[in-house]
């Protein structure tokens, strides 16, 4: 009688088990805009920030601190900024599907600068080449605009 109760209240963990993951999965599915915390881990991590001020002496780990810092605000815009144009063409239908893989191109290339920044960074990298390159990043909108100002919103156009 003990064999066939473990064996039951088994089967029913395994059941509701499967049944909470295959919830969770499909909850993820059905929001394109989740996770982009996790995306963004795989490139600027508490792994990668460690291995990028255990070099140089006191000086130039002050430097790095204020380029580390740098990268934590770039992540921070960039997971912001791709949520916000993720929902403004899923959820609020604001642009258009062109629109969205246009500035989720930028988004992602801006994303790849900061990982070969954060490999420069954590490696051997030159700081002052890198703190420079990671300055001209911050500098950058990270809005990722695909129209200029001098053009017309699709909503101005008679």
């Amino acid at each position: 009688m003990r064999a066939v109760i473990t064996c039951a209240l088994a089967m029913l963990i395994t059941t509701q088990t499967g049944c909470a993951g295959a919830r969770q999965t499909s909850s993820t599915q059905a929001d394109p805009c989740a996770d982009f915390e996790v995306q963004v881990e795989t490139y600027w991590s508490a792994a990668i920030k460690a291995q990028a001020l255990q070099h140089g002496g006191e000086i130039e780990l002050e430097k790095r601190s204020g380029v580390v810092n740098k990268m934590d605000r770039i992540s921070e815009d960039w997971v912001m900024m791709r949520t916000s144009v993720c929902k403004d063409h899923f959820v609020r239908a604001l642009i258009s599907k062109d629109e969205y893989a246009a500035r989720v191109r930028c988004f992602d290339d801006r994303l790849e600068r900061q990982r070969t920044l954060a490999q420069a960074l954590a490696g051997e990298g030159e700081l002052a080449a890198v703190e420079g390159a990671v300055n001209q990043l911050v500098a950058a909108p990270p809005s990722c605009q695909t129209h200029t100002a001098s053009d017309p919103d699709p909503g101005d156009q008679p």
